[in-house]
């Protein structure tokens, strides 16, 4: 890919995304079908598909219990089943309030006629869309020859009404459902969907600073408000999380929003709670960030990362060799504290792409409004500690939306100058644009413990 192709923020390439489902034994496990494959199997409510709620996408199944009921579920076509492998259940339930269940009937035939016994699992949903696994687990009914999956709405508290939306259910062999990478220091860098042009985020993955063999993520979300304008329609919000044991595959994320501060100047801000996420990959090049703010907005990003893979491992212990890569990070100036810039170095592509999360010059009576983030780019000479790059800004778009169209434009440049692998500087001069003529530098901190592939002094 040529650099022109890659200036803009998180361009749409028209790559599709997909999660695998080789191994899924289940008919129409998305619901993309409508309830083809699906039937009433208990209860009383309703069923409903719905295409505006969904993960990894819509659409969704809908089960909601008649007043009173103790619950509705529905149960999948029949399966015909080799029972001499364990097995994987993976499901995804949101909305709520409810007790969602998933069952398995085990039947001793191949046409689901001769039932033997059925189990089960549950969650309670309240909201933000989860994915549940039952793994690596043997049928109980050693003569199981056919199988079909239920899915049911339970009361799990006196007086409600059960209402929870089903997705992305699969069932097949241990170890061939979705894949899923485990959260490793090799996912940090810069990720979009090709859906929806010019907007994306970054997350750095690095070392918890009190669990020594843990993980944390911290990242940044560079996109927009609702509706479309000009430069006071830009948000940004960050999210993190901290103690990612080894092999977990999914990051609960709290998500924050900063407002009242000023362009590179006084005073700090503080980061409000205004969300939560879940982080997940399915491989080193593609994932999903679904998302749940407090003011109703909820959704799934399928992400795609912008530059290539430098150490993630899928199928082996994460590793992460000496490189440029661990010059990548979250960096800010503590007189500043509450906005920053997030960094991929890319040693593979020789290229380095900057997030910047900051505010307008007066940005701190502004409120939302007063928000503004920048992107930054250019190639770079392996091993050197000083990069050249030039300033981007982007407008126009809408909030998780390719509805309308964004608009970026060089508008100065920068120098970014590592020190070691804690300190840096940022040397910036805006030649056109909102911040015309302001000019300056930034001394930087690392806000996270390096990653490990850095190869500079601290």
């Amino acid at each position: 890919m040529s650099n022109l192709s890659r200036v803009m923020l998180f361009i749409a390439s028209g790559i599709l995304l997909c999660n695998a489902n080789a191994a899924n034994l289940i008919q129409n496990p998305d619901f993309d079908s409508g309830l083809e494959g699906w039937t009433q199997a208990s209860g009383s409510g309703t069923i409903t598909l719905d295409d505006s709620f969904g993960a990894p996408q819509p659409p969704s199944v809908h089960l909601v219990a008649a007043s009173g009921a103790g619950g509705i579920s529905i149960e999948s076509s029949c399966m015909e089943f080799d029972n001499s492998a364990n097995v994987d259940l993976h499901w995804v339930a949101g909305g709520g309030p409810g007790q969602a269940a998933v069952g398995i009937k085990m039947y001793s035939d191949a046409a689901c006629t001769d039932l033997l016994d059925s189990i089960s699992t549950s969650g309670i949903v309240l909201g933000l869309y989860h994915t549940y696994h039952t793994d690596n687990f043997a049928l109980p009914e050693e003569d199981t020859r056919s199988v079909r999956i239920t899915l049911g709405v339970l009361v799990y508290q006196i007086g409600e009404v059960p209402d929870v939306h089903f997705d992305h259910i699969g069932f097949g062999p241990t170890g061939t459902l979705d894949p899923a990478v485990s959260i490793q220091q090799g996912l940090s860098g810069a990720w979009y969907n090709p859906q929806t042009s010019g907007q994306g985020l970054e997350l750095i993955v690095s070392q918890d600073r009190v669990f020594l063999t843990d993980s944390a993520v911290f990242g940044a979300w560079y996109t927009y408000d609702t509706t479309a304008g000009g430069p006071d329609t830009q948000r940004w919000y960050s999210f993190q999380t901290t103690r990612i044991e080894p092999g977990i595959t999914t990051a609960s994320v709290v998500i924050y929003q900063n407002i009242g501060g000023n362009f590179d100047a006084p005073p700090t801000t503080s980061a409000m709670v205004v969300g939560y996420g879940d982080l997940r990959f399915d491989s080193c090049s593609t994932g999903s960030l679904t998302y749940d703010f407090d003011d109703g907005r909820s959704g799934t990003i399928p992400l795609r990362r912008l530059l290539p893979n430098v150490t993630c491992i899928e199928n082996d212990t994460p590793t992460d060799p000496p490189s440029d890569f661990g010059l990548s990070g979250s960096w800010y100036n503590q007189d500043t504290s509450g906005q920053g810039l997030m960094i991929n170095v890319d040693p593979a592509d020789a290229q380095v792409f900057v997030g910047w999360f900051t505010y307008a010059l007066n940005g701190e009576g502004q409120g939302a409004s007063g928000q503004r983030w920048f992107s930054a780019q250019g190639g770079y000479t392996v091993g050197s500690t000083s990069m050249d790059l030039t300033l981007y800004a982007s407008t126009g778009g809408t909030f998780d939306s390719d509805d309308t169209i964004v608009t970026t434009q060089p508008v100065g440049t920068a120098t970014l100058t590592y020190t070691s692998c804690t300190a840096a500087t940022f040397e910036y001069a805006f030649t056109s644009g909102e911040l015309s003529g302001q000019s300056g530098t930034i001394t930087l901190t690392r806000l996270e413990a390096p990653l490990a592939s850095c190869n500079l002094p601290n």
